[in-house]
């Protein structure tokens, strides 16, 4: 097979780039630089058949991340709305049975200022429990 002459122009950090490279494998620059562009040439004739196949894993992964995305948005509201419908109706619950209670113990309906200082305590523990629960959470979530 002949063969010709390449002479090829650098600049110096990239020929000392070069060098260090060649060292650490034991080999001349030349012989390197020949491994390299016999790659780049084999790669390049190859390579849009490999470029291709890489797009085309490249789109259906982010058709995958878009419907997980979709998904969990929705999983998220669905357990949203559940939580405010379970936090209402346990509100309701302790509401009424404030009042039960009240005429039971008492034979009359719970008075409003009671009323309104029971919800007041109950409205701060609902806080408190909430940032409770909120830092837990972040404390858990990734790169933390």
């Amino acid at each position: 097979m002949k063969t010709q002459v390449l002479a090829v122009r650098l600049p110096q950090d990239q020929f000392d780039t070069l060098q260090k490279m060649a060292d650490s494998r034991g080999l001349k620059i030349s012989e390197l630089a020949k491994e390299m562009l016999a790659a780049g040439i084999s790669g390049s004739q190859s390579g849009s058949d490999a470029n291709a196949n890489l797009v085309a894993r490249i789109d259906q992964l982010e058709t995958t991340l878009l419907g997980a995305q979709t998904w969990l948005a929705d999983a998220v509201i669905t357990n949203l709305k559940a939580t405010a419908g379970a936090r209402y109706y346990a509100r309701l619950g302790t509401e009424n049975s404030d009042e039960v209670i009240s005429y039971l113990a008492n034979k009359q309906p719970l008075e409003p200022k009671t009323k309104a200082q029971w919800q007041k305590s109950r409205e701060a523990e609902e806080a408190k429990q909430g940032e409770k629960w909120v830092q837990a959470a972040l404390n858990i979530a990734p790169g933390k």
